[in-house]
């Protein structure tokens, strides 16, 4: 049992090296690299056929070797032709400029793979199903421990935080002991190699927020917040995209590329305010929604389809009876619009009616997402693929 166990692990081994000598030799530029042997060659070749080698009885090694030894600063006569000294000239200088260069590409090579070894990136890229938060703001630390405040199945570990803050609040973070074990990559997210570099492919949420800063204009910062949107949904499709902005103008831009989740802080501040002239405790009562420290909040929670096909009273019956949560509506049409668009399509073509075909090609495109029914009648009947809007504890 032992030598079939140090056999697996051997095997196991195997394609993890090979990996890593590939991530060496593309990161060496060893297309680069591979040129410039190949132009020594044909120089040296040169040399040998039509700088008087040949006729001097030397063979093509003989001719590799000299021209070697003499881009080692050893003097040697090679021939006395003056196409030899020409070609034996050219190969010298390229030479100096291709082993200076090869030198140069392996060095930075090896430097790039220390770097990103310590700044965690290797790790980063190896992750699945995390959260990417993009941007930066003052109360940061309070933003990423209420996201593990909400999501209890989380760890800080599962958390990248990408952004262009200066390393001295960074060094604040990696410091905080409620935050050890975050990953921060500092880049600038707007650009795709950086959203790479954090596997955003296997990222399950994105959270932008944007660089809040000193001397930052809203519209410069939404339009980043747009352009990593568009980034973020092109790289994968299929996560859940939350974006916050303080422009109107880039609200309906997002809306336009069916942004999943649009955070328009203006449009809360306004209503919080205007409300609050005509309703004593408007605000209070909205802190109390969000959560107001004991627990109790409004909440989604995703509906079995046990009850697809049945009355809304039925479920709200349901939820006070069973849970004490007061159900307060139906968020139809639940999740990432791709995924759902497909599988409405998947299951359309199994239907042999045209009629329904049609009629399910029609709902898809005219669907709105994430849509809320607040409070609807009771003979409302509860589709597929919603969630149950409630208000209670913390699940």
């Amino acid at each position: 049992m032992g030598k079939n166990s140090d056999k697996n692990k051997k095997i196991q081994k195997t394609p993890e090296k090979k990996k890593n000598l590939l991530r060496i030799l593309r990161d060496a530029h060893a297309d680069t690299i591979t040129l410039i042997l190949v132009l020594v060659l044909l120089v040296c070749y040169a040399c040998y056929i039509y700088g008087g080698g040949k006729d001097d009885g030397l063979s093509f090694i003989d001719v590799f070797v000299y021209n070697m030894l003499a881009l080692a600063g050893n003097d040697y006569e090679f021939t006395g032709t003056p196409g030899g000294r020409i070609l034996g000239l050219i190969v010298l200088s390229l030479g100096v400029v291709g082993l200076s260069t090869i030198t140069g590409y392996i060095s930075s090579a090896l430097v790039a793979r220390r770097l990103n070894a310590e700044r965690g990136i290797k790790k980063m890229q190896n992750m699945k199903k995390h959260i990417i938060v993009c941007g930066w703001k003052n109360d940061i630390k309070s933003l990423i421990v209420g996201i593990l405040h909400k999501n209890k199945n989380l760890s800080v570990a599962d958390i990248i935080l990408i952004t262009g803050a200066e390393d001295v609040r960074l060094q604040t973070l990696r410091d905080d002991a409620e935050l050890k074990g975050l990953n921060i990559l500092k880049g600038d997210f707007t650009e795709e190699q950086t959203l790479k570099n954090a596997n955003i492919k296997e990222a399950s949420k994105v959270l932008i927020i944007g660089e809040s800063g000193e001397n930052l204009d809203e519209e410069l910062i939404d339009s980043r917040v747009f352009v990593t949107a568009l980034l973020a949904r092109n790289l994968n499709s299929k996560c859940h995209i939350c974006a916050q902005i303080r422009t109107e103008r880039y609200r309906n831009y997002l809306e336009a590329q069916n942004c999943a989740e649009i955070i328009y802080t203006e449009e809360y501040t306004r209503y919080i305010l205007t409300t609050s002239t005509n309703y004593s405790g408007m605000s209070k009562v909205m802190s109390s929604f969000l959560d107001n420290g004991d627990g109790t909040s409004v909440q989604i929670e995703p509906i079995s389809e046990s009850w697809i096909g049945r009355r809304y009273g039925e479920l709200f019956d349901w939820y006070k009876s069973e849970k004490n949560f007061l159900l307060l509506g139906i968020l139809e049409n639940m999740g990432v619009e791709k995924e759902i668009k497909h599988n409405i399509l998947s299951e359309a073509q199994k239907s042999t009616n045209y009629g329904e075909i049609i009629q399910r090609l029609k709902s898809v495109k005219e669907m709105e997402t994430n849509e809320p029914r607040l409070n609807p009648g009771d003979d409302y009947i509860i589709p597929g693929n919603c969630g149950a809007i409630i208000l209670g504890e913390e699940i």
